[in-house]
């Protein structure tokens, strides 16, 4: 049995992938007494886990995803992540931390099979496979089959395609199904932040995350039979049960007492909104117009009407304050305001998607549409602080403003409304549909290109030279002018599989 030390073990597995950032590797060396890693329990490792990757993907939906994908403009002219001006620190943090919680997610899963805790290796089955899929949807080919390998001493891992990174992710998302035993909940189900050791919802997540996984790739059907594999997984509710109720999300709900607080806990009012984050105008006006009653939760109205800056455009344009509403602080950044990375309205979005695409049939398009509609208002107004009232009637009013006409474009475009502040999701289904159809300023740069893709950590070029290049060299050879930068497209996406019709 290997009697490496966890901590150090976790710091060479970072190191072995190239990482871009540092500054949380501290912890790895600070205590020469802890224990083996194998006389460590796998829950132990749980708790740290889920709690630090969904701070990394709190603080990514504002930092990174909602200038992207338009849901807001920052109020700072230092900051032109909506122009698309993206230094490299971004994309080699996106790397570092998603690699490092997949490489504890590993771990686990290596020291539930030791231990034959079959819960605890489909716990961390599953999060091994939420992380590496950010990953790959932030670069394209990652290191996956040689990932984790730090320990013995392999230091250049091969870059995994999209395509084999994926079919890995659904066969271990099976296989985490296949293990639960929900009779059983964990030893220490208070170091469960997610589900309190309820394996029946964890299981759920597992499946719900498995469908979002499939349509991911649904551009790519005839590669990988991704219709018939949505319809299995659909078909047998008992064997694959997915969220049945906001009840189910993945929702991390902090208690408000240290260290488990919300990210944004000390983050001054001003640098989270007037200077951090405010609406983007594009957003404001869509939700206005048809009267979306998640508006308000969402942001602050300043003056008489909603507004907003406009994405994309130069300075002098996105820094007056008159109008321009804020990010809503009471719900989004107090001690305790939840974050989720799953919601039962995106799994009723992806069934809508389903029925429409004709990949399943018995249930509609349109009423999946419209439950998804009312599960993520419903979930809006349960963490709203305002204490505001929602009729029925106000609900039935607004189904008729964005009633369900047939096509695909009104399913994504309410699904954008309802993936605000949930990590990177906007961005992933933007690349995959081409839905909602944006407006790209006239001051962006990247060609004026919504980027496609993160490009790969500058050191990962000098640590992993020859894998890297290889993996660049795929990039080059799957879109005309492609390479390592924010314009050449991912496999999954719209574009790359048009591309890949092309004669």
């Amino acid at each position: 049995m290997k009697t490496i030390r966890f901590k150090c073990y976790a710091a060479c597995c970072m190191a072995f992938l190239g990482m871009g950032c540092t500054a949380s590797f501290e912890e790895y060396n600070t205590n020469p007494n802890q224990m083996e890693m194998w006389e460590i329990g796998p829950e132990s490792l749980l708790e740290n886990l889920v709690f630090k990757e969904f701070e990394c993907l709190l603080h990514r939906t504002w930092y990174i995803n909602g200038e992207l994908i338009q849901y807001t403009v920052s109020g700072s002219s230092l900051n032109a992540f909506h122009r698309y001006v993206i230094s490299n620190g971004v994309p080699s943090d996106h790397w570092a931390t998603q690699f490092q919680w997949a490489a504890t997610a590993d771990h686990m899963y290596r020291l539930a099979l030791e231990q034959n805790d079959v819960n605890c290796q489909a716990i961390a089955l599953t999060m091994r496979a939420f992380c590496m899929a950010h990953c790959t949807d932030g670069f394209g080919d990652v290191p996956f089959t040689e990932a984790f390998q730090g320990r013995d001493g392999l230091a250049q891992p091969l870059f995994d395609t999209q395509r084999s990174i994926y079919e890995r992710l659904y066969e271990d998302l099976e296989l985490a199904n296949s293990l639960y035993d929900v009779s059983k909940s964990l030893k220490s189900p208070s170091r469960d932040l997610l589900y309190g050791g309820d394996m029946a919802k964890w299981k759920r997540f597992t499946n719900s995350l498995h469908l979002r996984l499939l349509m991911r790739c649904i551009n790519r059907d005839g590669e990988l039979g991704i219709s018939e594999r949505i319809r299995s997984l659909v078909s047998q509710p008992t064997l694959y049960p997915l969220f049945e109720s906001n009840d189910d999300n993945a929702t991390l709900f902090y208690t408000g007492v240290v260290p488990f607080v919300n990210y944004f806990k000390n983050t001054t009012y001003e640098n989270f909104t007037t200077y951090g984050r405010r609406a983007s105008a594009s957003f404001v006006d869509r939700m206005a117009a048809i009267g979306d009653p998640r508006l308000s939760i969402y942001f602050v109205r300043r003056g008489d009407a909603w507004g907003g800056y406009p994405s994309g455009e130069p300075v002098d344009e996105t820094t007056t304050t008159e109008n321009v509403a804020n990010l809503n602080w009471e719900v989004l950044a107090q001690s305790t305001s939840p974050f989720s990375v799953m919601r039962y309205d995106e799994v009723l979005f992806l069934l809508a998607e389903a029925a429409q695409r004709g990949v399943i049939a018995g249930v509609g398009a349109e009423e999946y549409y419209e439950a998804a509609i009312r599960a993520s208002i419903g979930y809006w107004h349960g963490v709203d602080t305002s204490g505001a009232e929602l009729p029925e009637s106000v609900i039935e009013a607004y189904l008729q403003n964005v009633a369900y006409d047939g096509t695909l474009r009104c399913i994504i475009e309410q699904k954008y409304i309802a993936l605000f502040w949930c990590g990177m999701e906007a961005w992933n289904e933007y690349r995959r549909t081409g839905y909602p159809e944006l407006t790209i300023g006239s001051a962006t740069s990247n060609d004026h290109i919504l980027p496609t893709r993160f490009e790969y950590p500058v050191n990962t070029s000098t640590t992993n030279p020859v894998n890297y290049a290889q993996a660049v060299a795929r990039l080059a050879e799957s879109w005309p002018g492609g390479g390592d930068n924010m314009r050449t497209p991912v496999w999954w996406s719209l574009q790359a599989a048009r591309q890949s019709q092309k004669p």
